[in-house]
């Protein structure tokens, strides 16, 4: 900065000392001086792009989500726009749920599930269930990972009463089929879905309860 200030002042100095051999007025000097000063004056300084943080997101997919789920209610079958929006805001209340024909239904956390998903949770339930029979999985590894698939996709930890097949209580040496909850530990098997879902109901009262057909 000294440096520059310097050949400014002797650059000044130089256009007086012209000016005034030259019979020029003061009036010139000073505009030809103040030219000087405004050319070497710093460039403004550019004002950095505004960038998009976490929360424009989260707010602009909120507003999103809102606008495709105005008016709809739980079990609404949806667009697949209206899907997309609405999944993509995933921490809000409202979920698409995708049917097993592909078709996406609208699902509220702090709501009860239409019946519509829960008899299509079923029917994926009853796959699992088969899938484990003709594998022989007696532990029924399908099943539990249906209970974990079904309860991120309808928001909420789900209980499922399923007939699966596995070792036969009492004695536990014969293998057949028998109808089990998730909320229930030890074992216990039921010889239907009605004392299945009773005695489930009776532990985990308001829980959300699918039944395999």
């Amino acid at each position: 900065m000294r440096r520059r200030t310097k050949v400014l002042i002797a650059t000044t100095a130089a256009v007086l000392v012209l000016a005034s051999l030259a019979g020029g007025s003061l009036v010139f000097m000073q505009s030809v001086s103040d030219g000087i000063h405004l050319a070497t004056a710093a460039a403004p300084t550019e004002v950095p792009t505004a960038v998009a943080t976490p929360l424009d997101e989260e707010a602009a997919a909120k507003l999103a989500s809102d606008k495709a789920a105005k008016g709809l209610t739980a079990g609404a079958v949806l667009t697949t726009d209206q899907a997309k929006a609405i999944g993509h805001y995933w921490q809000g209340n409202l979920l698409p749920y995708k049917m097993a024909d592909g078709t996406q239904v609208l699902v509220a956390r702090d709501q009860p599930l239409p019946e519509s998903v829960k008899a299509d949770a079923g029917k994926q339930v009853l796959a699992a269930a088969q899938k484990d029979a003709a594998a022989n999985d007696y532990g029924n590894g399908d099943v539990e990972q249906a209970v974990k698939t079904l309860s991120s996709a309808t928001g909420r930890p789900v209980v499922v009463v399923a007939h699966v097949q596995l070792a036969l209580a009492p004695a536990m040496d014969t293998i057949g089929w028998a109808w089990v909850s998730t909320a229930l530990g030890g074992g216990k098997q039921f010889p239907d879905s009605a004392s299945a879902v009773a005695a489930t109901q009776a532990a985990k009262p308001g829980a959300t309860i699918i039944v395999s057909p």
